[in-house]
């Protein structure tokens, strides 16, 4: 959708609306927003392609007078003609988007002479584009597209007049392309667009038609319009990366009742398997080796499911995508945004990773018993007595190892979900922090991400037991897809066979909300399929954590999230939990929580 103003839009397209008008069947809110979009046209025969939904339902007042502005300034055929010309390509949802932002600009100044109240709904508008990021759900976060967020940015940056975000020229270029002055007619408007979009987008005005399961982030509007319509959604599974800078939503998308759901079939598991190893890399199991792992841990609630492990290393064998050639570098812009933002707020971080260090190495110093290593000299061993006449062994003494390893080891493991797109680089600063305190004191440490695709959860190693300095490495993290919780546990749980001790000590980073397109696929005792969300997802998710308690594997959590989800969070963790709200408490929130489980694990 095109310009959300504080909170989710759904725009639905003329065939979902009766031929003749009648808007009887339709809600109050829906029959308002076609009196705004009439309103503003002043044509009430008028059957609007488009219109603008809040996710509550309620209209969106000023884009449904835009789509009205755009019917009486530009007629009714040519606009259908504009959308008609990309109509089910891939990337249908961006053009409509960014079509809509050279629309918008060209009506608003078309108007505004007659119209002056115009100025402030668009500068409500604009201002509640920027204040979305603390408004939007999980799934909502998904819906980004950084193509379109970074045009959209600067668009409403420029109606507040505030520094504009920082664009690479290529962006300046399609951003300065699309504001299209209302001294243009409608036929220069869409030739200025469709010149735009063959400039940068390289769309050479013919459609090309979607492959299946093709995400295009904005058509989350779907649980909503489930809602409106008897139709069925589709949920689809492709792979962006969003950017956390911009803050907002995009995605004009248009709701057809000839969408339907469906669930992936086992054709797909073979194109599904390549797409997730070009996104994320190759696998660090053979094939038989995974399939043994997806035997024992894709059971029960995650029956169905798949597994995937790496280090983010690109596969030799695989040949290089353009939607996988994208992904990289938007992975790597994300990176250099982590690196950006610790360096920015480097005296508030290195603060933090001091306090923690202390305190972890204080409790280690109270709870933590030297080892009793061989010596020269020290108490005599009576074990290794021996060893002096036999070998010439001279070292039968024991004494204390003040520098002795910890008996345990620590892995992190952070949410890589789209829902933490706004928040990327305070997570990759978080779990930086964790990490390098942790392995200055001398704890074996390990960070992971994880997060669902097409049935796949993937965790993905960022640094490894060992690697020195690697910590630099948890600058790569970014968030993109879905998260289910508790199929990354049973696969941290496998991971733990490589540690270097027999104790583990497992936190996550998270905010509670477990939530997976893959469905939980009907059982004899459930006959019907459910959605892994909510309270069903919150359940499996505390299902895990005892299991792996039971084990003797420790399990805590830092949380970072909506107030909303505490509740899921006690529920999951128990005890076991750091709740933070900003960086600056992370290090005695997470140094209490640390210190606790050294005690636990020492004891």
């Amino acid at each position: 959708m095109l310009l959300p103003p504080g909170s989710r839009r759904s725009w639905t397209a003329a065939d979902c609306l009766p031929t003749d008008m009648e808007t009887s069947g339709y809600s109050a809110c829906q029959r308002r927003a076609i009196n705004q979009v009439w309103t503003a046209c002043g044509d009430y025969k008028f059957e609007p392609q488009f219109l603008a939904m809040q996710s509550d339902g309620q209209p969106d007042l000023y884009m449904n007078c835009v789509i009205g502005l755009v019917h009486k300034w530009f007629g009714d055929e040519l606009p259908k003609q504009l959308f008609a010309a990309w109509a089910g390509d891939a990337r249908q949802a961006v053009y409509d988007d960014l079509a809509w932002l050279a629309l918008e600009n060209a009506v608003y100044e078309k108007e505004l002479p007659k119209r002056p109240a115009l100025a402030a709904l668009r500068q409500v508008h604009a201002s509640a584009f920027f204040e979305s990021e603390y408004q939007l759900s999980r799934q909502e976060w998904m819906e980004k597209n950084q193509l379109v967020y970074a045009i959209q940015s600067a668009r409403w940056k420029t109606v507040l007049g505030q520094r504009l975000p920082v664009l690479t020229p290529w962006e300046k270029g399609l951003s300065e392309a699309l504001a299209c002055p209302g001294t243009m007619s409608g036929e220069e408007v869409a030739a200025a667009i469709r010149a735009a979009f063959q400039k940068y987008l390289r769309f050479d005005g013919t459609a090309h038609a979607k492959t299946p399961l093709t995400l295009h982030f904005g058509e989350r509007w779907a649980p909503l319009l489930t809602k409106l319509f008897t139709t069925e959604m589709v949920r689809t599974d492709d792979l962006a990366i969003g950017r956390s800078a911009a803050v907002g939503e995009n995605g004009m998308v248009r709701a057809s009742n000839a969408l339907r759901s469906h669930l992936r079939s086992n054709e797909r598991e073979t194109e599904d398997r390549d797409y997730v190893e070009r996104c994320f890399g190759r696998s660090l199991y053979a094939p038989k080796e995974l399939a043994l792992m997806e035997q024992r841990d894709c059971t029960g609630n995650h029956l169905g499911c798949h597994l995937w492990f790496t280090r983010g290393e690109p596969s030799p064998d695989k040949p290089v995508s353009a939607d996988a050639q994208r992904l990289f570098q938007q992975a790597e812009e994300q990176a250099k945004r982590n690196r950006a933002a610790y360096v920015k707020n480097s005296d508030l971080y290195q603060s933090a990773l001091l306090r923690l260090t202390e305190q972890i190495r204080n409790c280690m110093l109270i709870h933590q018993q030297p080892d009793a290593v061989s010596a020269r000299q020290g108490h005599l061993d009576s074990r290794r007595v021996w060893r002096l006449p036999v070998l010439g062994d001279d070292k039968v003494f024991l004494r204390s190892d003040e520098e002795s390893t910890p008996g345990f080891t620590v892995d992190l493991l952070l949410d890589g979900s789209a829902s933490r797109l706004h928040c990327q680089e305070t997570i990759a600063a978080q779990g930086y922090i964790l990490a390098k305190s942790l392995a200055d004191c001398g704890i074996p440490v390990r960070v992971s991400s994880f997060c669902s695709l097409r049935g796949y959860t993937v965790l993905r190693v960022l640094k490894d037991f060992g690697e020195k300095n690697g910590e630099r490495k948890i600058f790569d993290y970014f968030a993109a897809g879905w998260n289910r919780d508790g199929l990354a546990l049973r696969m941290a749980a496998e991971l733990l066979d490589t540690a270097p001790a027999d104790k583990h000590l497992l936190i996550l980073l998270t905010d509670a909300s477990p939530d997976d397109s893959h469905k939980i696929l009907p059982t004899g005792k459930v006959p019907l399929s459910r959605d892994y969300d909510g309270q069903v997802g919150v359940e499996d998710t505390a299902d895990e954590v005892r299991a792996l308690r039971r084990k003797g594997i420790r399990v805590a959590a830092v949380f970072m999230g909506e107030n909303a989800n505490v509740p899921n969070a006690r529920a999951i963790y128990g005890q076991d939990l750091a709740p933070i709200r900003r960086m600056d408490q992370l290090s005695a929130a997470a140094g209490r929580l640390i210190q606790t489980e050294i005690r636990e694990l020492s004891g």
